[in-house]
């Protein structure tokens, strides 16, 4: 038994937690190419990263050597990110690639923004957080959990799911060009509702007071459609013509809830 415990005592190292703490405030927190984030709303005024090791995967020639990129950032935390301050924010970078998996504790007083173009990493989750939160995503899924304070996705290939316990009391922005939007919500919900889709469908099991619709678009919807995919390489603007809008209200409305899946589904489903 004690043979057993020590090599456990010994190997443990390789799967250790990993901190780092820094003391933000309400100061606004940027979060730029990290491969395999979590944000975690948080009471207090500290910013508070952990991170898993990579198993047996450390690199040993690296010991007493900081990562550095080519870009400039030098890993100042131990976790392979770079966390520095400029006019008033904090930047918070991953150095080089084959990042950790990193959550991170974040002040609910801050406004966070999270920004994901490369092919690397897994997917975004956010959850219970009530602070501004804005996001840009390229390749990977976004996965919300009672984000309670303004909220505005944007993703091109991947889902935005999310789900809420409580109501929503402040608005809630969710696009995505090729992949699903696919919230859920508590039956009492009270919003006012945009949803548009050009190619895809909307399912819905709530009672949705119909303002506007249109179905077939004209000159201007598709200008829109070109503005909107303008730097998608792999968009055929000239196909962009069929529409699906509809405005209106969920249990005589509230705060906006407005939804695009360009090219795909629409769903809002009732907790």
């Amino acid at each position: 038994m004690l043979r057993l415990i020590l090599l456990l005592c010994l190997s443990s190292p390789l799967w250790a937690q990993q901190d780092y703490t820094l003391a933000t405030g309400s100061k606004p927190i940027e979060f730029k190419e990290i491969d395999r984030l979590t944000i975690v709303g948080a009471t207090g005024g500290e910013l508070r990263i952990e991170a898993q090791r990579n198993g047996g995967k450390e690199d040993e020639r690296a010991a007493g050597l900081r990562r550095i990129s080519a870009s400039g950032l030098t890993d100042n935390t131990g976790l392979g990110l770079s966390v520095t301050e400029s006019d008033g924010r904090i930047l918070v970078q991953q150095v080089g690639g084959d990042g950790k998996a990193v959550t991170v504790h974040v002040p609910n007083t801050a406004s966070v923004s999270v920004e994901q173009s490369t092919h690397r990493g897994n997917d975004l989750s956010v959850r219970d957080f009530t602070g501004e939160l804005d996001v840009s995503m390229m390749y990977n899924d976004v996965k919300l959990k009672n984000v309670r304070g303004p909220t505005a996705v944007s993703a091109v290939y991947g889902d935005v799911v999310g789900t809420w316990d409580a109501v929503p009391t402040q608005e809630i922005r969710l696009h995505s060009s090729y992949s699903d939007v696919d919230i859920t919500l508590p039956a009492a919900t009270k919003a006012d509702v945009r949803l548009s889709t050009s190619y895809g469908n909307m399912y819905t099991d709530f009672d949705i007071q119909i303002k506007s619709n249109m179905t077939t678009a004209g000159a201007d919807d598709r200008d829109r459609d070109r503005e909107r995919l303008r730097d998608d390489e792999e968009c055929n603007c000239e196909e962009a013509g069929h529409s699906g809008q509809l405005t209106g209200t969920i249990n005589g409305g509230g705060p906006l809830l407005s939804l695009t899946a360009t090219y795909d589904n629409l769903y809002i489903r009732k907790k």
